[in-house]
């Protein structure tokens, strides 16, 4: 590596102590008994997870990265797990997220021999937020100079969800000679077909875009405010931890395959791993950024333009709710295959799981890392 330092994972108790006394200070709103989760957030579950958080959770937990080979290159952190490997497989997140998604399933492909990378993107977690917001471009550039200059590989393959399914993708756009194979478990976040219209769209195709545009007018606040104001939000959460916890809980609810039960996919602990994450590293408000960065630039295929690297997609049905497709992430993030066929040229794997949702790999690192790695072996 070149220039790569060994990164320690940890938190001074001075900011732990200043975090406890918010929560303990907390002024949390009445809420009316019936509405719960539909108002957003029910504020009974987010305090119970802060009252866990202020005096059960143990802030140590996370050092176990350590082990984990975490390590710093020009402002962008990752881990690095398994025997060096002349091709090894990147994992990216998304939003709200981290490198800890990826923990379990990293854990898993380097007891098969492959070596995992799962860098935090910058401005999450523990990378640095680059001082002028990045898009997918920019973050496909700075990730790209990552595995090229600090690590000195020629060739890896890209793996990711949400924002990391999109920069994946975009990774392999920019370095085709670089990026040997791309694998993508929230397909919709893929850019959109430049051609809809040769051959013409399927009856799924319709539906789905259909589908797409009723999630984002009911469900797309989020996309909404980030992408247009971040800031006029960013004060609060990064001020108050039962304004960061209300907000991100909704979306770890809501957005995976918990069937609305938070617990059934996070547990108390790994809740407040997730928040502990955002809240010790400063990470919500760049974090948000991406989305206003990417909606004044945003990348779009230009006619005749596909992803010609080896491809694969893993759909994830993302039951929140157990309600109708557009009442969770699934209408934006699962389209037919068709669809997705109209951005890869060689989408070789096309497989639907059991169950998971926006966060696979986190909720079923096992299924997650079994198809990633049978892919790669059909390689």
């Amino acid at each position: 590596m070149s220039g790569a330092e060994p990164f320690p994972v940890g938190f001074e108790q001075e900011r732990v102590a200043d975090l406890r006394r918010r929560l303990d200070s907390a002024r949390w709103p009445d809420q009316p008994v019936s509405p719960g989760w539909a108002l957003g957030t029910d504020l009974r579950v987010a305090e119970r997870v802060c009252r866990h958080w202020e005096s059960g959770y143990d802030f140590a937990r996370l050092q176990r990265l350590q082990e984990l080979g975490s390590s710093t290159w020009d402002g962008i952190h990752f881990l690095m797990l398994g025997e060096p490997s002349s091709e090894p497989v990147v994992l990216l997140h998304g939003w709200p997220s981290g490198p800890i998604e990826y923990e379990a399933a990293a854990r898993l492909l380097a007891q098969t021999g492959r070596q995992a990378i799962v860098p935090s993107l910058p401005g999450f977690a523990w990378s640095q937020p680059p001082a002028t917001p990045l898009n997918v471009v920019g973050m496909s550039t700075r990730l790209r100079a990552l595995l090229g200059d600090g690590l000195g590989l020629e060739r890896y393959a890209v793996a990711g969800g949400d924002w990391g399914g999109i920069i994946a993708a975009r990774m392999a756009f920019d370095a085709p000679d670089r990026v040997s194979a791309l694998y993508v478990s929230t397909p919709g976040v893929l850019p959109t077909p430049v051609d809809l219209e040769e051959p013409p769209m399927s009856k799924a195709e319709i539906a789905y875009a259909q589908r797409a545009q009723r999630w984002l007018r009911r469900e797309g606040h989020h996309i909404l405010i980030q992408s247009v104001a971040p800031d006029s939000l960013s004060p609060g959460l990064t001020d108050s931890p039962i304004g960061l916890a209300a907000y991100l809980l909704e979306k770890y609810r809501r957005w995976s395959d918990s069937g609305g039960v938070l617990e059934r996919r996070f547990s108390l602990d790994e809740a407040c791993d997730f928040l502990t994450m955002f809240w010790m590293c400063d990470a919500i408000a760049p974090s948000m950024r991406l989305y206003w960065a990417e909606r004044r630039d945003r990348w779009r295929l230009l006619p005749g333009e596909r992803i010609a690297a080896p491809s694969a997609i893993s759909v994830f049905p993302g039951r929140s709710e157990g309600q109708l497709s557009e009442a969770n992430a699934l209408a934006t993030l699962n389209p037919p295959r068709e669809w997705s066929e109209r951005v890869l040229s060689d989408l070789r794997r096309h497989v639907r799981m059991p169950s998971g949702g926006h966060f696979g790999a986190f909720e079923e690192p096992e299924l997650y890392a079994s198809d990633l790695s049978a892919f790669l072996d059909e390689l």
